[in-house]
């Protein structure tokens, strides 16, 4: 009811050439799922095309314009409204703002395009308030005024010292929306793991967190992390290769101020026992099994102290810079560092006297079987998705009463046994075969005899 109120009282704007105007009537939402355009067009002359163009203000590897074709019948007076449906398309995060302008054409030739409109893609059910600070715009709605704050000198302080310690800034000003629940924020995004505590979007410039005022400590150090994964996004942004999961989750552990002692024990005992994962298996994504994840966050977080720690904030920025302009991972180590990810795996684990890395020699190439085969069945493992950052970034997960720590699921049932190369099914009935009509023949003979 109140979008609709808002459409109502909406002041029309009007575009016009020759005797063909175009009336822009706003839009209408139905937040998180859908958003309505709506037109009316007159003209002296047949109205024969309708179109409306749209997009959404955000950094993309171009100048992006969708456009729509609304159903409407010709004449001198069209009422034309056009939906975009979330549902089918996924969502923007939001905060996000879309643009919107019409364009009309009658049988005279004439051609009208009307003025480029925003709105702002929110949930307008909450009372949102907002505070400021540093290039930092801080949006909430449940807490009180101390509680915002506290989490803007968190998020700005924790902005401060990425900084300092790495050379890591904020390329764009940033909105920070704060929801009441966990699962608040989860309803107001379609198609994010439902285990998502925060979200971040680099290319919009908006991170998006569920933080109760209960859990004022867990969010900041929260605030901290989503910011970091945003910041690293605009500095890296590009339409090649993503930066490498151990090197976004690293810093953003980083930028936390390290390990929680829980992490940091387990952490300890996979350097003593030789547990360790190797550098490239934390390259793209983490495993789903959360004693691995937790191991892979912690790790991470040790390589870029290393990094930043031996050999300063300069090749990190210049990584950074590589990864941006189109460098694989590898090539963008080599480049910046002067050796590969296998050298960097053997010099940080030196630094934490860990044992060396196993090398393991390549594997030779199968020779093809000219008998097609069925490929083994993996058992699923346990455990929350973990999936890489950056374009969409969750990466902390809620508890049923929205303390902001990841849920086991249910371990599921044991994959079916491995089925056997259709090669060796055919030797055996072959054989079978050739046995049966050996014996055959043994009977045939003592018959005729």
């Amino acid at each position: 009811m109140l979008a609709l109120l808002l459409l109502l009282l909406a002041p029309a704007r009007v575009a016009a050439q020759g005797g063909l105007t175009v009336t822009d009537r706003g839009v209408f939402v139905v937040f998180p799922d859908r958003i309505s355009f709506n037109a009316h067009i007159v003209s002296s002359s047949p109205i024969t095309q309708v179109v409306l163009e749209y997009g959404v203000d955000k950094r993309t590897c171009g100048d992006v314009t969708a456009r729509a074709f609304p159903d409407f019948t010709s004449g001198t007076t069209v009422e034309a409204s056009w939906t975009w449906e979330m549902l089918s398309t996924g969502s923007e995060p939001p905060g996000a703002t879309i643009w919107y302008r019409w364009r009309a054409t009658d049988s005279a030739g004439n051609t009208v395009v009307s003025d480029d409109q925003r709105v702002t893609w929110i949930d307008t059910s909450y009372d949102w308030h907002q505070i400021s600070g540093d290039g930092l715009t801080l949006h909430w709605y449940s807490g009180d005024s101390a509680f915002a704050e506290d989490l803007l000198a968190a998020a700005t302080d924790g902005i401060a010292r990425l900084a300092k310690l790495t050379g890591v800034r904020p390329q764009s000003p940033i909105d920070l929306y704060i929801y009441g629940t966990s699962q608040q924020m989860q309803d107001a995004i379609l198609y994010e793991p439902s285990w998502a505590g925060g979200v971040a979007y680099p290319a919009n410039n908006i991170t998006i967190i569920g933080i109760g005022p209960a859990y004022l400590d867990w969010g900041r150090r929260t605030v901290v992390h989503e910011l970091t994964h945003l910041i690293v996004g605009q500095i890296t942004f590009s339409c090649g290769e993503n930066v490498p999961t151990w090197l976004d989750e690293g810093i953003a552990v980083y930028a936390e101020g390290g390990l929680d002692p829980r992490s940091q024990f387990f952490f300890d005992d996979a350097v003593a026992t030789n547990s360790l994962l190797s550098v490239r298996s934390i390259s793209n994504g983490f495993s789903q099994h959360p004693d691995l994840a937790d191991l892979a966050y912690s790790q991470s977080y040790s390589m870029v102290s290393y990094l930043v720690q031996t050999y300063g904030p300069n090749k990190l920025l210049a990584l950074f810079g590589n990864l941006r302009d189109g460098m694989t991972v590898e090539e963008g180590v080599t480049a910046a560092y002067g050796f590969d990810l296998g050298g960097l795996e053997d010099r940080w684990r030196a630094w934490l006297k860990a044992a060396p890395r196993v090398k393991i020699a390549p594997t030779p190439t199968a020779v093809p079987s000219p008998i097609p085969t069925i490929p083994i069945m993996a058992v699923a493992p346990t455990g929350p998705a973990i999936p890489p950052t950056p374009t969409s970034v969750p990466t902390l997960a809620p508890t049923p009463t929205d303390a902001p720590v990841a849920q086991a699921e249910p371990a599921p049932a044991a994959a079916p046994a491995p089925r056997r190369d259709i090669t060796l099914q055919l030797a055996g009935a072959s054989l079978a075969f050739l046995v049966g009509l050996a014996l055959s023949g043994l009977a045939l003979v003592k018959l005729l005899r």
